[in-house]
């Protein structure tokens, strides 16, 4: 339930200034850690539901394709969830993957993203390395989505699935 709290603060916190500040992820990690001695979770488990997200989403940071504040919110969740943490980033990636659909469809812009996607897939075969995925809309903010909101949509998914964690 506490969980649940912070992702609700979260996803305000997204819609409201697009931005996951330093300071509430800070709190979200103390939050975390003073709960895990009720969780009964090893270290490998935190270890594992904290890092493995950090460490496999740090690619597509470094290519401009995810935010810093998702994936360190990504390490805060993984102290509430353990290895079911990795559960939730595929459920969340899922729930994201639909509301870029939306948001694609609703301004009319699926092609011409799907043919920048293409051509930023054909440049990374050719340079046969990873660049920074290009901004499809001068306005940065309008091709974005709120990841938070597919973290939350996720957690709920995983709730519905785990019977209430």
């Amino acid at each position: 339930m506490v969980l649940l709290f912070y992702l609700t603060a979260a996803v305000i916190w997204d819609f409201t200034t697009f931005r996951i500040p330093n300071y509430f992820i800070f709190f979200g990690l103390i939050l975390g850690a003073s709960l895990l001695p009720f969780r009964g979770y090893g270290i490998q488990e935190i270890l594992l539901g904290c890092l493995c997200p950090v460490v496999f989403l740090y690619p597509l940071f470094c290519m401009g394709a995810f935010g810093a504040g998702d994936i360190k919110l990504f390490a805060v969740t993984g102290l509430f969830l353990g290895g079911l943490n990795i559960y939730l980033a595929a459920v969340s990636f899922a729930a994201g993957g639909v509301l870029s659909l939306f948001q694609m469809l609703s301004d009319r812009s699926l092609i011409p993203r799907l043919v920048c996607f293409y051509s930023y897939l054909a440049g990374c075969i050719h340079e046969r390395k990873f660049m920074t995925y290009p901004s499809y809309s001068p306005q940065k903010k309008k091709n974005q989505i709120h990841f938070t909101a597919a973290v939350m949509i996720g957690y709920l998914m995983l709730c519905a699935w785990k019977e209430c964690l």
